[in-house]
């Protein structure tokens, strides 16, 4: 009896013997998912969650196991679709509701895993041989144990947790006792549409964790899982210490989520080489007309998905062995005071100001504002009144960012690509000066506390009032902006726009404390380009103009 062998099921339950009243058959877990109230998912997942509990603390014959296996897989994958799309645009971390039916989802991904790979240990017992007679079922079975401990943790990143305690060491077992045995590159059949190997589903999972799925907005992930899924099988595996990232396979961890994380190649451990499809996703993009923005790909199940160049970019940024950063990074351990939101940091910076009061200082009570740029709910303090502010700690920083642990505090809620301000702490009624960053990735730590990385995006911003014109030329209705200063040009921050980007746009200034002659101002400026920052921002790089003219010249025009 290997090692690998008896991997497959460490730290799995104790199993007793079926009863009459529950008997180990497939046929009768047909008969039981017949009859899971669907129509209520709450309830339905709560009747699944004991079945599978109770499958995995019963002997059962590996045969029958994997066919009620395969029977519960179509209910699982039901529930989990619904949950998905109510997770889209949510902020974390959830409310306790929502949070509870994610873990139950993610519950039902790490039952199934855990249970084929009880179900391939049942199959090979006591000696925990493959026979001829068994290898496509035992391959069947090792694959779908993969399949799902990949969906496991893909869950975990949908919430941005880290996995639980053996859910890689789960990946490990199963992918060892796969290549221990000679089918690690065996295809199977897991649905009509798609024929994948032991050895392809395990590089899935360990691309996605390469590609850092921390960084990515819940849809993203969801792109990002299926690109990956069409790479994957171009990495390259290997016991050696030759180079590439290092994998140890009694570890329960994987490839590494940030580069810190990673291991240099050793002797004893396994290389893991993504660099071949990081050449296989270049060629592709290189075979496309120039001037093509999005790129189509082929799914495992058949479908296409059309994908920016720019996210395709931004995920194979981490593929290579070093993933080296930008900037160097300084550990440190000193204090930051935050604020989440484009809303929260704009009041911060107009002195406490709701927007309207803002804009009618600048220019008076004849200019309005629209409703999409009032505050979201989710961004507003508890008590409705002032900018909650939050005390963070710096974990390590570069000239491009910071690493910031947030403590979980009550009715906190942030999501990858929301606008943040960051300032040090100062006393009570001295003046601040507020930097601007973007969350890049966010983790959710066992404790509750929120691991953040942040990129810097200006050390000094003003708060700014922005008005574009419509298709006739007249000035819409004021928005609120963040104005960043550059050497030859300025940048503003501000809500993604639905509607295409005009040529030019009006830009409403508070007086700068910095400037020579500090004077509320209001200009025309041209827009030089626009890009999405993150799924609900974006900048647009305006010219720096000469000096204009006080707000208060303009001011009687707009009453």
């Amino acid at each position: 009896m290997s090692e690998a062998y008896t991997r497959l099921i460490a730290g799995m339950p104790a199993r007793v013997p079926a009863t009459g009243g529950i008997p180990a058959s497939a046929r009768r877990m047909q008969q039981n998912i017949a009859q899971l109230p669907m129509a209520n998912p709450a309830v339905a997942a709560r009747e699944l969650t004991h079945l599978l509990e109770r499958m995995l603390t019963t002997v059962w014959p590996g045969g029958e196991r994997l066919a009620a296996l395969d029977g519960l897989g179509a209910s699982v994958a039901q529930l989990s679709d619904g949950f998905e799309r109510q997770l889209t645009n949510e902020s974390f971390p959830l409310p306790a509701a929502k949070l509870a039916l994610a873990e139950i989802v993610s519950g039902f991904q790490r039952a199934l895993a855990d249970g084929y790979a009880l179900a391939v240990y049942e199959l090979c017992a006591p000696a925990g041989k493959v026979g001829w007679m068994r290898s496509q079922a035992i391959a069947q079975g090792l694959a779908r144990a993969l399949r799902h401990g990949g969906l496991s943790l893909l869950w975990h990143y949908r919430l941005y947790r880290t996995p639980p305690a053996g859910a890689w060491l789960r990946m490990h077992a199963a992918y060892a006792f796969a290549l221990e045995s000679g089918i690690a590159d065996k295809p199977v059949t897991l649905d009509p549409t798609q024929r994948l190997s032991s050895s392809t589903i395990y590089k899935h999972a360990l691309l996605l964790a390469l590609s850092n799925p921390y960084r990515f907005s819940t849809r993203e992930l969801s792109d990002a899982y299926e690109i990956t899924g069409v790479f994957a099988a171009r990495c390259r595996l290997h016991a050696g210490g030759s180079g590439a990232i290092a994998l140890d396979l009694a570890a329960d961890t994987g490839p590494g989520y940030l580069p810190e994380e990673r291991r240099a190649a050793a002797p004893g451990l396994h290389d893991f080489d993504a660099e071949p499809a990081r050449a296989a996703l270049a060629a592709d993009r290189q075979m496309q007309p120039g001037g093509i923005a999005h790129g189509t790909y082929r799914l495992h199940d058949g479908k296409t998905l059309e994908v920016s160049h720019a996210f395709l970019e931004r995920l194979q940024s981490t593929w290579s062995g070093n993933a080296e950063r930008g900037h160097a990074r300084l550990q440190a351990g000193h204090p930051l005071e935050a604020v989440i939101g484009l809303h929260a940091l704009h009041m911060l910076l107009a002195g406490g100001q709701q927007f309207q009061t803002f804009l009618s200082g600048l220019r008076g009570a004849g200019i309005s504002i629209g409703a999409h740029t009032q505050s979201p709910a989710w961004a507003a303090p508890a008590d409705g009144g002032g900018v909650a502010v939050q005390r963070v700690q710096v974990l390590d920083q570069s000239l491009g960012g910071y690493r910031l642990l947030w403590h979980a505090e009550t009715g906190m809620r942030i999501r990858v690509g929301e606008i943040v301000g960051l300032a040090p702490p100062a006393e009570r009624g001295d003046t601040q000066d507020w930097m601007v960053g973007v969350v890049r990735w966010l983790r959710i730590e066992e404790s509750g506390q929120l691991d953040t990385g942040v990129e810097l995006l200006a050390r000094q911003t003003l708060p700014a009032a922005v008005r574009f014109p419509d298709a006739r030329g007249q000035l819409r209705n004021a928005v609120r902006a963040l104005l960043l200063h550059g050497d030859d040009h300025e940048q503003l921050l501000l809500a993604t726009l639905n509607d295409a980007i005009p040529a030019a746009l009006e830009l409403s200034l508070p007086e700068d404390p910095r400037d020579w002659q500090p004077l509320p101002s209001v200009r025309l400026a041209q827009i030089e380009s626009s890009a999405a920052l993150s799924p609900g921002y974006q900048s647009l790089r305006v010219s720096a103009a000469p000096r204009p003219v006080p707000a208060s010249a303009t001011a009687g025009a707009d009453a």
